[in-house]
């Protein structure tokens, strides 16, 4: 499976507020989606001090963002990170549908720890 399908079968194993696709619409328009052999990702600049039904809905844009909010994601998370459009301070997920905001430095330093411990296996 690519990640992109790995990535969409979210939607068969998990209740969610619209399907795969309309999400993708979403963060064409809205964020930004990179699908590549070893990644999919799914995001958008967000306020990370906003509620979490504003940063989970994809529809949703935001004037003076200080966070990525990434929304689904599959594959190589260093590789992302790697490419990420432009910096913001920090980054946001959803796990369990608890919302929560760290450091992009500490990211990035786990991110790079991970790709440098993977390259040694």
């Amino acid at each position: 499976m690519t990640p992109v399908e790995r990535a969409a079968a979210v939607y068969d194993r998990e209740p969610c507020a619209r399907t795969f696709r309309e999400d993708l619409e979403a963060h064409l328009l809205h964020g930004f989606v990179f699908s590549t052999p070893s990644y999919f990702i799914m995001g958008r600049p967000v306020d990370g001090n906003s509620t979490q039904k504003l940063i989970c809905n994809p529809w949703v844009s935001f004037p003076s963002p200080d966070c990525w909010h990434v929304y689904l994601y599959s594959g190589h998370l260093s590789d992302a990170f790697a490419n990420i459009p432009y910096i913001l301070p920090f980054v946001s997920f959803e796990r369990n549908n608890i919302l929560t905001k760290h450091p992009l430095a500490n990211i990035q330093r786990k991110c790079a720890a991970l790709s440098l411990h993977l390259k040694k296996h």
